[in-house]
C-alpha cells in the first residue's frame, strides 16, 4: 500500500510539473520570473506589456494574422490545454480516492495549485486572443468561444478538486484542537 501511495503522489507531482512545462513549451504562457512574476500575474492579470497585447495573443498574431488561422490556433491550443489539465486533475482525484489518511501532502497540493495557476494564465491568453480576433472579423467565433469556455469550466472543476486535496492534507494531517 505504501508503494502505491508514494507512486500516486509522485505521479501527481510529475503530471503537474509536466503540465506547467507544457504551458510554457507550447507558448500558451510566458515563463514567469519566479514567485514575484507569478504573484504579479495573479494580482494584475498579466505582466505589464507596455500597453500592448499579452504574450499569447502577440505570439499567435491575434491582431494581424488571418482570423481563420488565429481562431484555429486558439481552438487547438485551448483543447490541448483542457486535455492536459484533465489528466492532472485525474491524478489528483486518484490521491483523493486513497483511503490512507496521509495520501495528500504539501508537495502534491502545491504542485497541483501551480498547474491551476498556469491553466488560468493560459485561459486568460486564449480569451484575450479570441477577443482581439473577434473584433476584426465577421466570422462566427462561437465554436471557438465555446471551447475556451469549456476550458474555463475545467479550471473551475480542477479548482474544486484542489480545494478537496488541500482539505485532505490539512484536515487529516492535524489533530483536533
Amino acid at each position: 500500500m505504501e508503494t502505491a501511495l508514494t507512486r500516486s503522489q509522485s505521479d501527481l507531482r510529475l503530471a503537474s510539473n509536466a503540465y506547467c512545462d507544457e504551458t510554457v513549451a507550447e507558448g500558451w504562457v510566458e515563463e514567469t520570473g519566479g514567485i514575484a512574476g507569478l504573484a504579479d500575474t495573479l494580482m494584475h492579470g498579466r505582466p505589464d506589456t507596455s500597453g500592448g497585447v499579452g504574450f499569447y495573443a502577440a505570439r499567435i498574431g491575434a491582431q494581424s494574422k488571418a482570423p481563420a488561422l488565429v481562431l484555429a490556433r486558439i481552438a487547438a491550443d485551448s483543447s490541448a490545454a483542457r486535455k492536459g489539465l484533465a489528466e492532472v486533475t485525474s491524478e489528483a482525484e486518484t490521491v483523493l480516492r486513497s483511503r490512507d489518511k496521509n495520501a495528500s501532502n504539501r508537495g502534491d497540493v502545491m504542485s497541483f495549485e501551480r498547474a491551476l495557476v498556469r491553466a488560468q494564465m493560459a485561459h486568460r491568453g486564449f480569451q484575450e486572443a479570441l477577443d482581439l480576433v473577434s473584433v476584426r472579423s465577421d466570422m462566427d467565433v462561437l465554436p471557438v468561444a465555446q471551447q475556451v469556455e469549456a476550458f474555463a469550466v475545467m479550471i473551475d472543476d480542477a479548482r474544486r478538486t484542489a480545494d478537496r486535496l488541500a482539505d485532505k492534507y490539512v484536515g487529516e494531517g492535524t489533530t483536533g484542537s
